[in-house]
């Protein structure tokens, strides 16, 4: 919660106020208590509808609370749009430490469909985590690490650089004397959020707008194909 609070604080700071979304002013509502999901997508549009259509996400409208209170469920969770970004949470989107080709797969298909999607895992006890960032069904970043490299594809970005965040290349496994949190990858999870900021939008800093707006939740049993 302290963590979430802080990348809250720093994002509010970094934003000019037109861009908080519209009528919404954040700066009225206390922090979230809720924690985030532990991966989510970010795609680069408002169109919603589109959205849902082109993930297969049907079914009724539920608030933005009850979709991260129960994004472990094994379903899709469409938010409403903010600032041109829309999110989907949820058990149906791929995990890359248990399949990293089916995340790989949903992401080139959803990008050439939808434009731009950024994809983002993180694992804070592990230190497992993962990004990738399409457009157009093309990967310009993706990476993935699990005890080892599940993905590494794409030049490092600008982005990546300025937060230190430390990338593996295929082959290397964990580091020595690492018992499921060395340091540097606990801090690469830790940081995931802040990418997600500089690459676009996040979702942390756009949580409490989504509070007050509703997203679809899929249809029991759907998931990302």
């Amino acid at each position: 919660i302290l963590v979430h609070r802080r990348h809250l604080r720093e994002w509010r700071l970094s934003q000019p106020a037109a861009a908080l979304g519209g009528r919404w002013n954040i700066a009225r509502h206390a922090p979230l208590a809720l924690p985030l999901p532990g991966r989510w997508l970010a795609v680069r549009s408002g169109n919603v509808p589109h959205v849902r259509q082109a993930l297969g996400v049907g079914g009724r409208l539920v608030p933005w609370s009850e979709a991260l209170s129960r994004a472990g469920e094994r379903r899709l969770f469409v938010s409403a749009a903010v600032s041109g970004w829309t999110f989907v949470v949820g058990r149906g989107l791929p995990d890359p430490v248990q399949d990293v080709d089916a995340l790989y797969l949903f992401l080139s298909k959803a990008s050439r469909s939808l434009g731009e999607v950024q994809f983002f895992s993180m694992d804070r006890v592990l230190g497992h985590h993962a990004w990738a960032r399409l457009r157009d069904g093309l990967v310009l970043r993706g990476y993935a690490w699990s005890g080892v490299t599940e993905w590494n594809e794409g030049r490092l970005t600008l982005e990546e650089r300025l937060l230190d965040l430390r990338c593996h290349e295929y082959g290397d496994g964990a580091p020595a004397g690492w018992t499921g949190g060395a340091t540097a990858e606990i801090d690469n999870a830790e940081r995931v959020p802040l990418l997600a900021r500089r690459w676009g939008m996040d979702l942390a800093g756009a949580t409490e707008i989504l509070l007050q707006a509703e997203g679809v939740r899929s249809d029991e049993g759907n998931e990302a194909a």
